[in-house]
């Protein structure tokens, strides 16, 4: 079962704080060789605009913390070393007011346009997750309802079957091998089975034991349904009866029973 962790859609960035830390430094330290590369051709234009787009990157990628951190050092860096008189300290010109004041603002514009995004794209994606949550959880609930529906309606046909033709009915036994002989057994062999409910199988000819074990050993487990089963009874005078019946099988709660129903008896009888 998948587990989904709701996060703020504040906290959007899933890269661990090393990962962002490197990262960040390596976008700006590539716009800071970039505009040192180009320094010659260029002079003081585009003085700080290679860490504004430096900054705008960190913020699509880790988010506002390390994007104003990198458009403050950008400013610092660029003014100092990429406006004339280079690497100098020099009053503050009207030039530098300019550039200052649209570089911040264009750079926070920028970082605020990319934060709520992608605040909007993380909330979106936690609503899709909790929705298919939602769904997943009413399609086990359903289905189980429906598995249970269907168990209840099999078990309603069982004991409707079983109760139907409670007559011919000859025994029971539950999925433990505890036997409860019905008085159709006592009126076939003609002979009481009362205190043999642990060993009923000693009225069952020698020969066909083993098989009526194997048969209810069979269709308690489920491997398959009951085939029609011919099998002797022991009878009085050490004489036998020959019936034909079919184990069918109840569940009750979570406990499965065997029924042998007789199908019909024959009139064979004779000597083991």
């Amino acid at each position: 079962m998948q587990t989904i962790l709701l996060k703020n859609a504040h906290q959007w960035v899933d890269a661990p704080l090393r990962e962002r830390i490197f990262n960040t430094a390596m976008i700006f330290f590539g716009a800071l060789a970039l505009r040192t590369a180009l320094h010659s051709a260029l002079e003081s234009y585009l003085s700080v605009q290679f860490f504004l787009f430096g900054a705008l990157l960190v913020s699509n990628l880790y988010g506002y913390v390390p994007a104003l951190t990198c458009l403050l050092v950008g400013w610092v860096v660029g003014l100092f070393f990429f406006v004339a008189p280079y690497g100098e300290v020099s009053p503050i010109s009207k030039f530098d007011v300019v550039l200052s004041l649209n570089y911040f603002v264009t750079g926070l514009l920028g970082i605020a346009g990319f934060e709520y995004l992608q605040r909007v794209r993380c909330s979106t994606r936690l609503m899709l997750a909790v929705s298919e949550s939602r769904y997943r959880s009413l399609l086990r609930l359903d289905n189980h309802r429906l598995h249970q529906q269907r168990q209840s309606t099999r078990a309603l046909r069982q004991v409707s079957d079983i109760f139907l033709n409670l007559d011919r009915a000859l025994l029971l036994v539950n999925q433990d091998n505890k036997v409860f002989p019905l008085s159709l057994l006592t009126d076939i062999t003609g002979q009481s089975v009362e205190g043999k409910e642990e060993n009923w199988l000693l009225i069952v000819h020698g020969d066909d034991r083993l098989r009526v074990e194997d048969e209810i050993a069979t269709v308690i487990s489920g491997k398959r349904e009951s085939r029609d089963v011919r099998f002797r009874l022991s009878a009085e005078g050490g004489r036998f009866t020959e019936i034909e019946c079919v184990f069918r099988t109840l569940t009750l709660t979570a406990h499965k029973h065997v029924f042998a129903l007789l199908l019909k008896p024959s009139p064979r009888i004779g000597t083991p």
